[in-house]
This record gives C-alpha cells, sequence and structure tokens, in this order.
C-alpha cells in the first residue's frame, strides 16, 4: 500500500516549514510497506546533505521499545527475569538502593515512583572520565522516589536507565553489542548505538540535531552524537536512548512487534502471549501507559483521532514515534530531527503527528474512519 498523498504532502511541508530539517515515514498495511524520506541533514550553511530511506535519525526514547524492551522480552521469554522481581534480586548495584525496591514490571511501566528526568550530564560533569558511568549509575539508583510506587505512573528515562545496567549485568554484555548481536544482525539492521568516544569522521550521513550550546562550543549542531544528554554523559550508550536509526531499519523491527502480537512468527521469536501482555496491561489504573508502550489519551493524542481502539505507540524527544494497530495489520513509523536547530518550537511536531497518523488512518478499511479530511 502506497502512502496516501495526504500524508506524503504533510511531511514534505512539515520539513519546508522548519519543523525539521528531514523526515521519514514508513507506512504499512498488511504485507506492504512503504517508505518516504524528504528533507536535508542539516541547514544550507551546514552539510545539507539530501536524505533518503538509509539516513540514520537520533532515534531518542524510542531506544527504550526498540532496544531494552525488546531485549528484555528475550529474558523474561527464556524465564532468566520475572516481571514481579525486585531489581535488586538480579543487579548488585542495585542492592540497599531506592530503585533496587522496584519491581521490573513497575519499571518497565513507569510505575516505580523514579522522577521523570534529572540532568545527571550537569551533575557529573566534573566526574573524571574513567568514574563517570559508575557516577551516574549511582546516582539513578539513589535517587529518591518521586511517589509511591505502583500509585500512578510517570514516564521516567531513569527506569529505563536502569533496566538496561540489568540486561548488561544478566548478559555480560554492554547493551550496544547485546542489541547489535540479537536484534540488529538477525534482522540486518545496518544502524544502532553511536558511542561518543568511539565516533570518528563517518556522520556526514546522520541527520543532525540540535545546536545545543552545552554540547557545541563550534556553533555546528550535533550530528552522529546522541542528543540526549544523560545518555552522553554515559558515552551513547543507555536504556533510555542513545540508539540511532534509519526508517527501514525501524519499520523492519516494528513488522516484528505487530506480527508477535498478531499472533504471527517473526524473525526475533517474540512471543505472543508475552509481547500481548506487555502491550495491554498497566502497571496502575488510570494510565495510557502499558509494560513500555503508551496507548492513545482521547481527546488529543499524538496518534489522531481516527487512531484504531487496540492502537499502541512509543514517541522520542527528537521527533520519533511508532505506532501499531494490530487489528488492521498496520504501523506508521515517523522519523524526524525536530529539535534542529533548537528544541524550542513544538507547535509544529505536535499539529503534525496527529494529522499525519489520521491520514493513514483513514485509508484503512471501515468506518468511521473511512470519511473525508476535516
Amino acid at each position: 500500500m502506497a502512502i496516501p498523498a495526504q500524508a506524503r504532502d504533510l511531511l514534505e511541508d512539515a520539513v519546508a516549514n522548519g519543523v525539521g530539517s528531514a523526515a521519514a515515514l514508513a507506512w504499512r498495511h498488511g504485507a506492504d510497506r512503504s517508505l518516504l524520506a524528504a528533507g536535508r541533514t542539516a541547514l544550507p550553511n551546514w552539510s545539507n546533505q539530501a536524505i533518503d530511506a538509509a539516513s540514520p535519525f537520533d532515534l531518542a526514547s524510542l531506544t527504550k521499545p526498540m532496544a531494552t524492551l525488546t531485549l528484555l522480552v528475550g529474558e523474561l521469554a527464556k524465564g532468566r527475569i520475572a516481571l514481579g522481581d525486585r531489581l535488586d534480586a538480579h543487579l548488585p548495584a542495585a542492592r540497599h538502593t531506592v530503585r533496587g525496591a522496584a519491581t521490573l514490571s513497575q519499571l518497565i511501566s513507569h510505575t516505580s515512583g523514579a522522577p521523570a528526568w534529572l540532568d545527571f550530564f550537569a551533575a557529573t560533569r566534573d566526574v573524571p572520565a574513567t568514574g563517570r558511568a559508575a557516577a551516574v549509575q549511582r546516582a539513578v539508583l539513589t535517587t529518591p522516589n518521586g511517589y509511591d510506587p505502583g500509585s500512578r505512573a510517570v514516564y521516567s528515562d531513569l527506569g529505563y536507565m536502569a533496566l538496561g545496567w540489568l540486561l548488561e549485568h544478566l548478559t555480560d554484555q554492554p547493551l550496544d553489542v547485546l542489541y547489535e548481536a540479537r536484534i540488529a544482525a538477525p534482522l540486518g539492521l545496518r544502524t544502532g548505538f553511536r558511542r561518543i568516544s568511539a565516533t570518528g569522521g563517518d556522520a556526514a550521513d546522520v541527520v543532525a540535531t540540535e545546536v545545543w550550546p552545552a554540547r557545541c562550543p563550534t556553533g555546528l549542531p550535533l550530528q552522529g552524537v546522541v542528543h540526549d544528554d544523560n545518555c552522553a554523559a554515559l558515552d551513547g550508550v543507555a536504556g533510555h536512548a542513545g540508539l540511532f536509526g534509519a526508517i527501514g531499519d525501524v519499520a523492519t523491527w516494528a513488522d516484528c512487534w505487530l506480527a508477535a502480537v498478531r499472533g504471527a512468527r517473526n524473525p526475533l521469536q517474540l512471543p505472543t502471549e508475552l509481547c500481548r501482555r506487555l502491550t495491554t496491561t498497566a502497571g496502575c489504573a488510570g494510565t495510557s501507559w502499558r509494560h513500555g508502550w503508551d496507548t492513545p489519551s482521547r481527546p488529543g493524542s499524538s496518534a489522531g483521532e481516527l487512531v484504531p481502539a487496540d492502537a499502541f505507540g512509543h514517541l522520542g524527544f527528537t521527533g520519533t514515534s511508532v505506532w501499531f494497530a494490530p487489528a488492521d495489520d498496520a504501523c506508521a513509523v515517523l522519523l524526524t530531527n525536530r529539535v534542529h536547530p533548537t528544541r524550542d518550537a513544538v507547535d509544529g511536531i505536535r499539529a503534525l503527528r496527529p494529522r499525519l497518523h489520521d491520514a493513514l488512518w483513514r485509508t484503512l478499511p471501515g468506518s468511521p474512519r473511512q470519511r473525508p479530511p476535516r
């Protein structure tokens, strides 16, 4: 199924109007998948390189489901861990800490009590490079709770940072190596984490993000280096952010989750019962969040007003998103660099997301979605 003309126009207009300098879209319905890329890797007075379906974007928080959650599914399926286990039962560094008392279910569903975000980059700026990762880990694990665990959901980077360290301890492998072996290689993906300490001159094809004064003394944008500051403090590899991916790569991974939830075979052998449980059960009452996934909040969801009732998905700060509609065998992946050249403008991406998704959902069979644009 080709990307609808209205969706193509919305994407291209968004780039022309400065929502970001680049955008890419993947639309899958049934066995058919289409890709669209538009824009440039940076503003004209910088690299100004046209992007295509192979251009890597900074995926930001899509790292949570694409890397951390998908890897956790593998460990849960093997029985090495269980959702009801406390973090400190498996991660020695978490013993006698606040985070250690949280269950894996609470961490995955954002109900652990952890606050949403703290600036660990600034707090550890003066720590020597050899000890910075340990300092960040200690700070994340010992930060006091912001609310009673299980009482409500607060979307939290801290919980997924802890889950990333859990995976590293369980497998005795760095998260980037684990992702490459268990997800990227089996799926044939060409992109992944980019360690800052190993980044060379190979970033010209990567879509640029922000000119962030704290990290861009030359005035050039971050390009090929993770945008998220806390992930940068961890050398570009963390459980909450750090992944780079081209639109085709993200769509290939998304196909696996869609197949698993629909009960079909998939290359990663994600188990259907577990994936359905994660996408449909919440960690507490009164929240749109499930285990690792969000569901549409009505009205006003970024997934649009016509989003199917069974939809689930996730957003990323840099302007990325993925939304699934299992009953319709459909999935939409949107990648942008909406933080380029600055994160301050948010109206453009907030308007684009629901309108773009509605243009896609409208093509699905059945009423009321098949109705003329408003």
